[in-house]
């Protein structure tokens, strides 16, 4: 009985202090999705049939134009942004280490592929993370140095591609529903 005051305070603590607003809801719970083993070979600079409307000249500029490894199967997960943030909110808000939110440029051709139907429509985007060296770790601390956002816009002539800083100070509001894809974190699996 004497912790009492203690369990008293925590919950009052719980019940009384702002609730951190939400940012992300799970839309694709339900569904299994995967990404098929890729090779690695396959680059967004490259990727013209995929992405016939634009594709950013800064994924050279950023120094993302070489092959990476093969991945392994994954399974991924789809979110919508609810609430307003800026990238690095907005990805933090995803469970787990910065090292297990990203998936590589060859997952992300093959998601816009395989996968349309999960991009978002309307002319909003769909949101990626991925790394800019992949032989580099992540710092995660400061993972703005080695992770990047793919943004993909669906339009009336195809795909358009583009990516930006994670660290960027653009605040993307959460009415809009733009959408995330992510690696399905380890603790849901």
């Amino acid at each position: 009985m004497e912790n009492t005051g203690l369990e008293l305070d925590d919950f009052l603590k719980r019940k009384i202090a702002p609730k951190e607003p939400d940012i992300l809801r799970l839309i694709s719970g339900g569904h299994s999705l995967k990404l098929k083993a890729t090779k690695g070979k396959r680059l967004i600079c490259d990727a013209k049939k995929t992405f016939k409307s634009f594709i950013d000249a800064d994924f050279s500029n950023f120094g993302i134009n070489k092959p990476w490894a093969p991945r392994p199967e994954m399974p991924i997960q789809v979110h919508e942004i609810v609430g307003d943030a800026e990238f690095l909110g907005i990805f933090k808000a995803l469970p787990g280490t910065w090292a297990e939110k990203w998936i590589s440029q060859d997952q992300i051709i093959q998601f816009c592929e395989k996968l349309p139907k999960w991009l978002r429509q309307e002319g909003y985007g769909t949101f990626f993370l991925t790394k800019k060296d992949e032989n580099q770790p992540i710092n995660e601390d400061k993972p703005e140095d080695n992770l990047v956002v793919v943004y993909v816009l669906v339009l009336a002539d195809g795909l358009l591609v583009r990516v930006c800083s994670l660290a960027i100070g653009h605040l993307w509001y959460g009415p809009r529903r733009h959408r995330l894809v992510s690696p399905l974190s380890p603790s849901v699996v």
